[in-house]
């Protein structure tokens, strides 16, 4: 139970992250509360969902992500995408977003 809102049960980000993007694939366009309510999710956590994946969306645009394997390990690393691929992909960072602060997400905010 949430202190907030007792009748909502309380959710991990993972969980709420993918709960979040499955309802959004549907293509239908929901309030930060119209998510919260039908997903019985805590209209704070859906929120900062919100927030992180349009970090990781702007982070994506500008940079890659690969995975090359060393001996018995994965090595990660992002690698900036070239021009005309970020030209493609300009409308992700073409969001409104919502004017919060929080530090857990903080690296990957953009810098202004």
């Amino acid at each position: 139970m949430t202190g907030f809102n007792p009748s909502i049960q309380r959710v991990g980000y993972i969980d709420a992250m993918a709960r979040i993007v499955e309802e959004l694939k549907n293509g239908v366009p929901l309030s930060i509360g119209d998510l919260s309510k039908k997903l019985d999710i805590d209209r704070r956590t859906v929120g900062r969902v919100i927030d992180v994946l349009l970090d990781i969306q702007e982070t994506f645009n500008s940079q890659s992500m690969t995975t090359e394997k060393s001996g018995r390990s994965f090595l990660v690393a992002f690698r900036e995408r070239g021009s005309a691929v970020r030209e493609i992909l300009k409308s992700a960072t073409n969001v409104v977003r919502r004017n919060t602060q929080f530090g857990l997400w903080s690296f990957l905010k953009r810098k202004e």
